[in-house]
């Protein structure tokens, strides 16, 4: 992180593709041979916020197609070079023009003709579907893929680590952040939630979980939760919103966060072990066809994992709240069904959990209580 604030905070010019970039790099041919491509809107605000704040901003692109013309029009551009495959040449003759030095250019790219552009600057990312040898050799790979909010994911890199010379102080003395600090959490939640709408299988996934939660309820089963520290708050929350109410007026539903219990979480962790506080409640607790969701945003928790081996030995549906792990995860082993958020950060992860979580709670209530 400090090797990243170093090398954004003294950049002054961003260069970038545009396909695998700006766009997801595939090609899309309409009914009248029209080529067609979509870019994102956020990346499109995020050129604007940059040109605000004083970046140098334009796009080198191996393509010159009427769809990268139209690119670079884009007012906020100071330059658009198209048709080169050259790249290098192409940010030395801007980079002069500009007087500039390399360590001061960041270059977006992705594919085989980046590479000896992405050597030579101070700055070298790629989005996170790049070609392995951008990857290589880049400073910081994104983790958005090409297409999916690249330039939206700099803004944040590039603005979070600069001063902001128009610090403001609150009426106790205490620095403020920047309202760009507020806007980049924003920006970050907003993208990780585009990520999620466009995710079938987590869509999928979700909607499988949400069925047999239902079914287990409307035969007189059992919701169990559990997580810990930010976690072990959402399965608080969401058990809350069951028993109580949601929307509707209606009776209360079986929900109950192995979380609450202080007396009896110190009395295993100290008589047993830590690892065993959610796996010993539910042998005692839960029935066959009840459901168990645990929520670990790493997919790592000891405790969530052995409540998951329990509760499949005991018969009960297993449904995993996790972030984006690989698929050599031993928890997902015990689970019936797994919703992976596409992050890895755990706050925008435990942002999506809560999302799906309220969609979940409005889903039982009008299935089992709606007229």
């Amino acid at each position: 992180m400090e090797k990243m604030s170093t090398l954004s905070s003294h950049i002054k010019l961003l260069a970038f593709d545009i396909d695998g970039v700006l766009t997801d790099g595939k090609k899309y041919i309409g009914a009248g041979q029209d080529e067609l491509k979509a870019v994102q809107l956020r990346d499109l605000d995020a050129l604007g916020m940059l040109k605000n704040k004083g970046y140098l901003l334009g796009c080198i692109s191996g393509e010159d197609t009427l769809f990268c013309r139209k690119l670079a029009e884009i007012e906020a551009l100071d330059f658009a070079v198209l048709g080169c495959k050259d790249k290098a040449k192409a940010l030395e003759d801007i980079r002069q023009k500009q007087g500039l030095k390399y360590e001061e250019v960041c270059y977006v790219g992705d594919g085989r003709y980046d590479i000896p552009v992405l050597k030579k600057v101070g700055l070298a990312i790629c989005p996170a579907d790049a070609i392995p040898e951008a990857k290589h050799i880049s400073d910081i790979v994104l983790q958005c893929r090409g297409g999916e909010g690249c330039l939206a994911e700099i803004y944040t890199i590039l603005t979070c680590n600069k001063k902001d010379s128009g610090e403001k102080k609150s009426a106790i003395g205490f620095t403020l952040p920047p309202s760009e600090s507020v806007l980049n959490g924003i920006i970050q939640h907003r993208d990780v939630v585009d990520r999620l709408e466009r995710d079938e299988v987590l869509l999928n996934e979700f909607s499988y979980a949400v069925s047999r939660i239902i079914e287990s309820l409307e035969t007189g089963g059992s919701l169990f939760l559990c997580g810990n520290g930010g976690s072990a708050a959402d399965a608080q929350h969401l058990a809350a919103e069951l028993v109580g109410r949601f929307y509707l007026e209606r009776k209360a539903f079986k929900a109950q966060a192995l979380t609450v219990n202080t007396s009896v979480l110190t009395c295993l962790a100290n008589d047993y072990d830590y690892d065993m506080i959610f796996a010993r409640q539910l042998e005692g607790a839960a029935s066959p066809g009840d459901c168990l969701i645990g929520f670990t945003t790493s997919g790592k928790s000891p405790n969530v994992l052995k409540a998951f081996r329990t509760a499949k030995k005991m018969g009960l549906h297993t449904i995993l709240m996790t972030g984006e792990i690989s698929d050599d995860f031993e928890i997902l082993s015990y689970a019936d069904c797994a919703v992976r958020v596409p992050s890895q950060c755990t706050p925008r992860i435990q942002e999506m959990h809560i999302l799906l979580g309220h969609i979940l709670c409005e889903l039982v209530e009008y299935a089992l209580a709606g007229e």
